[in-house]
């Protein structure tokens, strides 16, 4: 009995514990009335969807709209043409975008990691004439 009611005692505050950390992210999601105009320009594809998003979403949306200002107009119509088209997608083709980006994202980890392991196989020598490469101004 005594086992039960510690049972009991600790699912409940487990449950108010969850249900507090839901209120606050709740609390914490950002009304479309606060985003900069620039922001609203920006994320307006995603407006209808705005307060259904969870904070983690708005906020990753946030953090593009907070690059958004500080980009030349050429960057922020791609940008802005980017947003539109992400909101026209289904959510499997969302879906399928973000495996493709996560794949993307590990395949090129592993193209690095390959490059630097074949640089730590040179000789000290070798990695001097790499070095003296790559210090070069690019003419592009």
């Amino acid at each position: 009995m005594m086992m039960t009611r510690l049972y009991s005692g600790l699912m409940t505050l487990g449950l108010v514990l969850v249900l507090c950390v839901q209120s606050t992210d709740a609390l914490a999601a950002t009304d479309w009335s606060e985003l900069s105009a620039k922001q609203q320009e920006l994320l307006a594809p995603l407006k209808n969807d705005w307060n259904s998003m969870t904070n983690a979403q708005q906020e990753r949306w946030l953090k593009v709209g907070r690059k958004y200002e500080s980009e030349p107009a050429e960057r922020q119509a791609i940008m802005r043409e980017r947003v539109s088209t992400w909101s026209e997608l289904s959510p499997r083709e969302k879906a399928a975008a973000r495996e493709n980006y996560k794949a993307l994202k590990e395949k090129r980890q592993g193209e690095r990691n390959s490059s630097w392991n074949s640089y730590q196989s040179l000789d000290p020598k070798q990695r001097d004439e790499f070095k003296g490469k790559s210090n070069k101004p690019s003419l592009n």
